[in-house]
């Protein structure tokens, strides 16, 4: 069952309902903008799921601090560093973004990384944002001392899903936006078939032995391992395992945030936080390298060739990682944001706890998928 909504108005509760968690007016729209973003383009266990399941919970109880200050605690021209004070990483993310943006724009490449911050959505959302501005962007982060998934080939849980975005500007159509977790799928949609009680595609889980494995269920109660992008280490899964690590390592001890694999998780193997979160964005100028106006009309070619490509299967089509999401963005804006059951019941939920009213749209039906 899918219920939709006016982007409006799920943009207004979200923003009303992170307010009554504990965060400004100011730091509630921002974060409602990120959580909307995930919605709206189709990544909806990034969206509303992830406010009613963590932002808002989280920031109830203190694991996240509504009050957080981020302050820069390192800088250079093209660099900095921003304690997040164990802020929600939505907000904190966006303020890393913008400083990339800026510290780009006068020096060419600038980065700046994020530590003691939290889970921060989608990271389509802060690569998307920079090519706004004319940018080519890079955004990641880890899970913190979170394991997920184990090395390649080990037992241990050690590593997150450590996902991350790249986005490209192009002028006169939807943008490239790469938005993928070093792993096969991210856990928030193995969760998802959880609820909805279906098995997932093989592929997504596999076994200690390395058998293909279909429930969720395996994978929360430790028997299954999400899979690395790729695979195997026969069928090219330390590209997968290669990037995680690569995040963790900018995420981590370039930001001084914490990371999964450390020798206290050999010794007593017990699960661990996602607390001290670590993000980095990249920020690229194009008019750094002479090409302010002719980056835009190459890209814009080069995609557009790209999917007028002959399909291999009739009536089939080519595209590119930003398309799709750009056609289902706009959809939203026309019918509305499209919602699955359970994440419409999980936010009727939210507003009874916060004393917060209903939009009609998330009523009816939605109450019963509860």
């Amino acid at each position: 069952m899918t219920i939709r909504i006016p982007l409006e108005t799920l943009r207004a509760f979200a923003r009303e309902a992170l307010v009554r968690s504990g965060l400004t007016e100011e730091a509630a729209a921002t974060a409602a903008e990120v959580v909307v973003y995930a919605d709206e383009h189709g990544f909806t266990t990034h969206g509303s799921n992830a406010l009613a399941g963590i932002y808002s919970p989280r920031l109830l109880d203190g694991r996240i601090n509504p009050a957080a200050a981020p302050r820069t605690v390192a800088e250079t021209a093209s660099s900095a560093v921003i304690d997040g004070d164990g802020g929600l990483g939505l907000v904190t993310t966006t303020l890393a973004t913008d400083l990339a943006v800026a510290k780009a724009k006068q020096t060419g490449i600038a980065m700046v990384a994020v530590r003691n911050s939290s889970h921060f959505g989608s990271a389509g959302y802060y690569a998307h944002r920079a090519t706004e501005a004319g940018l080519i962007a890079i955004a990641m982060t880890n899970c913190g001392a979170q394991g997920v998934a184990p090395p390649l080939g080990g037992l241990t849980r050690m590593l997150g899903t450590n996902p991350l975005a790249v986005a490209a500007p192009a002028p006169g159509g939807a943008p490239f936006v790469l938005d993928m977790s070093a792993t096969t799928v991210a856990t928030g949609k193995i969760r998802a078939a959880q609820r909805e009680g279906r098995s997932v595609p093989e592929g997504w889980l596999t076994a200690p032995d390395g058998t293909p494995v279909t429930d969720p269920d395996a994978y929360f109660d430790g028997k299954a391992d999400v899979t690395w992008l790729g695979g195997s280490a026969a069928t090219g899964g330390a590209k997968g395992y290669g990037l995680a690590i690569l995040v963790d390592l900018l995420c981590g001890p370039l930001a001084g945030a914490s990371y999964g694999p450390t020798p206290d998780l050999l010794e007593n193997g017990e699960e661990r936080p996602d607390t001290d979160i670590g993000h980095t964005v990249i920020a690229i100028d194009p008019a750094a390298f002479g090409a302010a106006e002719s980056f835009g009309a190459g890209a814009r070619e080069l995609l557009d060739t790209v999917s007028a490509c002959p399909p291999a299967v009739p009536g089939g089509y080519v595209t590119y990682p930003g398309a799709p999401e750009a056609a289902k963005a706009a959809e939203s804006r026309a019918s509305g944001v499209a919602l699955p059951g359970h994440v419409a019941a999980q936010l009727v939920a939210l507003a009874e706890r916060l004393d917060l009213a209903t939009p009609v749209e998330l009523r009816g039906e939605a109450v019963s998928a509860r």
